[in-house]
């Protein structure tokens, strides 16, 4: 038997997961897709406020919930967005998020090339301020020397 064919056995045995034999438990978890996660339970604390600040309710949540996963798996399964790392129900939604990523990209890229445009420009008037600074101080020394 090969050691594919022996890892559910394994794994209904209970060994080979981590934290069944030592260290860190590991729970479960299922992505939208319906991946498979082993992963460590990232308790946190959390407190929620109405607009005045008083405290409505307090208490603790998994994090690993808020990335999207799943305490069980999907009985309907999404598509995996490659663009924006989420889920999403139809292809369509891929779609439309990649053309908004590309128009988000291209946007970044003007104003990052403007940026540097308007650097540039920055540096080279005050280079031009200091050759005039120096030139004077050059002049007004040379004065002084004669």
């Amino acid at each position: 038997m090969s050691i594919k064919g022996m890892t559910p056995a394994i794994e209904v045995a209970g060994f080979g997961l981590s934290g069944d034999i030592g260290g860190l438990r590991r729970t479960t978890y299922y992505t939208p897709d319906g991946r498979v996660m082993k992963a460590i339970p990232q308790i946190r604390g959390f407190v929620i406020k109405d607009k005045d600040g008083k405290v409505i309710e307090t208490g603790t949540r998994d994090a690993n919930l808020d990335r999207g996963w799943l305490s069980q798996m999907p009985q309907v399964k999404k598509l995996f967005c490659p663009y924006c790392d989420r889920w999403h129900d139809t292809q369509v939604e891929i779609e439309a998020c990649k053309i908004q990523q590309d128009k988000m990209l291209e946007r970044f890229a003007k104003q990052t090339k403007q940026e540097q445009v308007d650097e540039t420009e920055s540096l080279r008037q005050q280079v031009t301020e200091l050759k005039t600074i120096v030139e004077k101080l050059l002049e007004a020394q040379s004065g002084k020397i004669l």
